[in-house]
C-alpha cells in the first residue's frame, strides 16, 4: 500500500451555475422593451394625428 494521501479541492462554480442570475442579458432585453414601447407609442401618436388631419381635410 501507498502512503500517499489524496486531497480534493472544491472547484469554483462557473457564473451560470452559481445561483446568481446573469443580469447582462436581462438588462439588454429590458432596454429593448423600453425602446419598443417608446416606438409603438410614437407610432400611435403619429397615426392619431394623421387620422385627425385627414378628418379636418374632409370637411
Amino acid at each position: 500500500m501507498s502512503n500517499e494521501t489524496v486531497t480534493y479541492t472544491e472547484q469554483p462554480l462557473p457564473d451560470a451555475m452559481s445561483g446568481q442570475p446573469d443580469f447582462s442579458l436581462a438588462g439588454f432585453f429590458a432596454i429593448g422593451m423600453v425602446v419598443n414601447l417608446i416606438l409603438i407609442t410614437a407610432y400611435f401618436i403619429w397615426a392619431y394625428k394623421q387620422w385627425g388631419k385627414k378628418n379636418r381635410d374632409d370637411e
